[in-house]
């Protein structure tokens, strides 16, 4: 039941064909192939056999089309223990 939501905070459109989310064991999960425009966002989610979000703190990144880092954030463990709270980095 998790998930991750990205917004674009650019003032151009993006497109996420063949954009993926990685965890800090590498486990990928793709994102929909979607162009989102300034300030849309897009929520993920995860289904627990690709990318998953550690209950004990990790890190995610947002990877482009051609496999390279584009964004990535860390969480601590106590940030994870929050259930039912949104994390926003």
């Amino acid at each position: 039941h998790e998930s991750v939501t990205v917004i674009n905070a650019t003032p151009a459109t993006v497109d996420l064909n063949g954009w993926t989310i990685a965890d800090i064991n590498k486990k990928r999960s793709k994102i929909p192939a979607k162009i989102l425009a300034p300030g849309e966002t897009l929520q993920i989610h995860l289904d627990g056999k690709g990318a998953q979000l550690g209950n004990k703190g990790g890190i995610i990144s947002l990877i482009d089309d051609k496999g390279l880092k584009i964004d990535g954030v860390s969480y601590s463990r106590e940030a994870a223990d929050k259930q039912g709270w949104f994390l926003v980095f």
